[in-house]
């Protein structure tokens, strides 16, 4: 597993600055929104444009491993793509679990401020489904629920998964344009 960190760190980092551009992206599109149901929109469209810019990103990986494994340079391995959604959501995960415990553990005050703050920098880290986590379930925003924490981790480590396997079958949704000839 090390080797495998040392090896993907540039695209594990890569990943990861991403999530930070469209944290802020989705945190300016939120608070500029007036009312939830614009909010809302706007979190979608953040989301999904998040999601295209991971699956774009982990697609250029997997095409790039698609010629190593081709040549038997490298071995080939269906779970890459799960594997660096897991890492560049590691820090996801601490948030999730430190909001878990401020949650369960409320009445020791150490762990309320922990899951306080926790709340906070997952609304700054992971500030593209701001808009999503304003919605509100029995009068609770979703934000303050802690399952849901771990819930928002999910579609970047499934679209990190299945933009490896495309990558590496060379498959597209869109075939790009030929050049025009002048």
């Amino acid at each position: 597993m090390l080797s495998f960190l040392k090896e993907r760190s540039y695209d594990i980092v890569k990943m990861f600055v991403d999530q930070v551009a469209l944290a802020l992206f989705g945190i300016s599109l939120a608070v500029a929104s007036p009312g939830l149901s614009l909010r809302v929109v706007t979190g979608i469209f953040s989301v999904a444009f998040y999601l295209f810019l991971i699956y774009h990103l982990v697609w250029e990986v997997g095409f790039k491993d698609r010629g190593r494994i081709s040549r038997g340079e490298a071995p080939a391995s269906r779970f890459t793509g799960l594997y660096l959604g897991l890492a560049a959501s590691t820090l996801n995960f601490l948030i999730a679990i430190f909001i878990t415990l401020g949650t369960f553990l409320s009445h020791i005050p150490f762990f309320s401020n922990v899951g306080g703050v926790s709340i906070t920098a997952g609304l700054l880290l992971e500030g593209m489904y701001m808009g999503l986590l304003a919605i509100r379930v029995n009068d609770t925003p979703l934000n303050t629920m802690w399952f849901m924490w771990f819930l928002i981790t999910i579609p970047m480590i499934v679209t990190a998964a299945i933009a490896y396997f495309a990558g590496t079958r060379e498959f597209r949704f869109f075939k790009p344009k030929p050049p025009k000839n002048i």
